[in-house]
């Protein structure tokens, strides 16, 4: 399903986030690679039983990932892996289309971890 312009998805993924591991054809089998790959099709799994919009024009994501600890990844890639993730679910076109992050994207603490999205078209 294809929205216009104005359609913006809000979601909450209520789990902790995995880091995207930098991976080779032949270390995606390990299990580094393997959770990433994993965290990947559950995210997935859970936008598309959402059942959002295609995204074909450039979008605005805002990312907040909530931690119980301090025990966590670099936001580049927690980043990377839900643009991946999108991507692999079919919301994104190309991970390429996302110009722009939203105020807010970044690392919280909360006693309930949770990814919360947000993604916005923008009008360019």
């Amino acid at each position: 399903m294809q929205y216009g312009k104005a359609s913006t998805i809000e979601l909450v993924l209520p789990f902790r986030a995995i880091p995207k591991a930098r991976m080779t054809q032949r270390s995606k089998w390990y299990a580094r690679g393997r959770l990433t790959l994993d965290f990947q099709a559950l995210v997935a799994s859970f936008i598309r039983a959402k059942n959002p919009p295609v995204y074909t024009t450039p979008v605005e994501l805002t990312c907040r990932f909530y931690f119980r600890d301090r025990r966590h990844g670099d936001l580049k890639n927690y980043i990377a892996a839900i643009e991946d993730a999108l991507q692999y679910a079919g919301v994104l076109a190309n991970d390429k289309l996302v110009l722009r992050y939203g105020a807010g994207t970044g690392i919280y603490y909360d006693e309930n971890e949770r990814i919360e999205l947000k993604i916005r078209p923008l009008a360019i």
